[in-house]
């Protein structure tokens, strides 16, 4: 934590009101994004009891399983989810074509959907738990399903591969985006209760650390704040229960009017539990939208409609299939991905935002200084070459202190472009030689005691050169290593997802450009 977030939280906690972390929103609000809140029974893997959904705050819909351990109960609130959702995405699958600039077409979505829970663990639930239980149901012996819960299953899971990629607006949990953005007087896992976070940040009647700790000490309770998913409190489970037993009675007892009884207490119950958590996630988007957007958004989010294009060339097909597990070969390009995503998403982040920047210099990452001397024409042999070239040197009085290392590349602050190495650093003065970017630093103004700022930036901003060929050391196996034949290699569990064989034959998904193939097997 740097000394600017320290000095925020005390500010936060003095005020008791969460303080702007960010100057801009860096992450992509939709118009109408789908919301989603959800409670799934204590102990079972994916037995929903109930999902309340819609883009309308004032006119969310909710299916509930009154017993999610019967199949039939728990697949009829599934299945109507399912084909509502399957709806809501169904616009967004449909493909206009485009001229690329190589002179070729490729075909792309118009635009992607937006999901959006009231925090991470339900976008865990939604997308890696119950996406993965309902993609391959009606295959072989599974249960049979209609189609459009197949398609549900598929879409989640898309959902869920696509929400590791750092920068992402497609999956968006709300107490990670306002933790991104504002600083409250609490911990990151206090953070994690979005009723908390909300009170931080719109302010209560009163005092607001009695509030917190009413919120906390009453939930479970009648007419107390109840968790928001997607794992109810053990107090109203209990509370719950008669209902759902007096339910399973009725059927067994072939008595409709018991049965039809106990469904709609549960259903009532189920309703006025996740009201508030559907509330709370549309106060919450409010909230993101009265900040700014950053300037950096709008690039993010064509690239996320750039992967969903990608998902929906493959849904022209049929259900698209996903993989059981990465192979080792894949897995380490999907981590380069991820690595190079996160460097990119820090950077321009950084550029964007003051408040952000401010923080890097806090935590040392820049060098900051009064500018003494700049020797304009300097020439040197860059590495690699064989004539001299102007490389500017700039000397810097340090007004502020810095972590940072002799050979380490920086970027100036006020146009990224201008990139320089770190070439000496004092107890007083810096060496800055600057190595890219020269024409616009001609262009800039250098005069002499001017504070300027170089941070310890420097992202990849090609074509991605260090996916890797072949299985690096560090994804092999002991065996490998040793150079043993993997004797697991190629076999298969019998389950529907795709075998190690099939998924050799699986282009790696990475950036999506104008001639991309699908990632999967159809």
């Amino acid at each position: 934590m740097s000394l600017v977030d320290l000095i925020m939280t005390a500010e936060a906690a003095r005020v008791h009101t969460a303080v702007r972390r960010t100057a801009y929103r860096h992450q992509h609000v939709a118009a109408r994004p789908l919301v989603v809140v959800a409670y799934n029974l204590s102990g079972e893997a994916a037995a929903p009891l109930g999902i309340m959904y819609g883009c309308d705050a004032n006119d969310p819909k909710v299916v509930v399983a009154a017993e999610p351990r019967n199949r039939e109960s728990r697949f009829g609130a599934i299945n109507e989810f399912a084909a509502d959702f399957a709806k809501f995405i169904r616009p967004y699958l449909e493909l206009r074509t485009e001229r690329t600039k190589m002179g070729t077409f490729r075909q792309v979505a118009a635009d992607a959907p937006q999901i959006v829970v009231p925090n991470s663990s339900t976008r865990a639930y939604l997308g890696a738990r119950l996406g993965r239980s309902l993609r391959y149901l009606g295959l072989g012996s599974t249960h049979e399903v209609p189609e459009d819960t197949q398609w549900a299953g598929a879409h989640l899971s898309w959902f869920a591969e696509h929400s590791h990629l750092p920068g992402q607006s497609t999956f968006l949990a709300m107490t990670e985006s306002l933790s991104q953005h504002f600083v409250t007087g609490q911990s990151a896992l206090e953070d994690e209760s979005l009723a908390a976070l909300l009170a931080w940040i719109d302010g209560v009647p009163g005092d607001l650390l009695a509030e917190l700790e009413r919120l906390e000490n009453s939930e479970g309770q009648v007419g107390g704040q109840l968790p928001f998913g997607p794992v109810p409190h053990p107090r109203w489970e209990a509370r719950l229960e008669p209902y759902v037993k007096a339910y399973s009675d009725g059927l067994r007892e072939m008595d409709e009017e018991k049965t039809s009884s106990a469904a709609k207490k549960v259903a009532a119950e189920v309703e006025s539990a996740l009201l508030p958590a559907y509330n709370a996630t549309h106060r919450a988007l409010e909230v993101l939208r009265y900040i700014d957007e950053a300037a950096s958004v709008a690039k993010r989010w064509t690239k996320d409609v750039n992967e969903w294009s990608d998902h929906a060339r493959r849904a022209g097909n049929g259900i698209p299939r996903f993989a059981r597990r990465h192979d080792p070969l894949r897995a380490a390009a999907t981590l380069q991905r991820w690595s190079s995503a996160a460097d990119a998403l820090e950077t321009d982040q950084a550029f964007d935002d003051p408040l952000i920047m401010a923080r890097l210099d806090a935590q040392g990452r820049c060098v900051t200084g009064e500018v003494a001397e700049i020797d304009s024409q300097n020439r040197e042999v860059k590495p690699g070459g064989k004539n001299r070239t102007r490389v500017p040197l700039i000397e810097l009085d340090l007004t502020g202190p810095t972590r940072l290392l002799p050979g380490e590349v920086v970027r100036w602050t006020e146009e990224r472009t201008i990139k320089g190495i770190v070439r000496a650093v004092g107890e007083s003065t810096a060496t800055i030689a600057i190595t890219g970017g020269i024409k616009k630093f001609d262009a800039a103004s250098w005069a002499t005691r001017r504070e300027v700022i170089f941070v310890g930036l420097d992202p990849w901003e090609g074509s991605d050169p260090w996916t890797p060929n072949e299985v690096p050391w560090t994804h092999q196996t002991t065996s490998q290593l040793a150079g043993e034949a993997d004797s697991a290699a190629g076999t298969s569990d019998d389950s529907p997802d795709m075998s190690l064989a099939e998924l050799a034959k699986v282009p790696v998904v990475g950036e999506v450009g104008p001639d991309a193939e699908p990632g999967v097997l159809q």
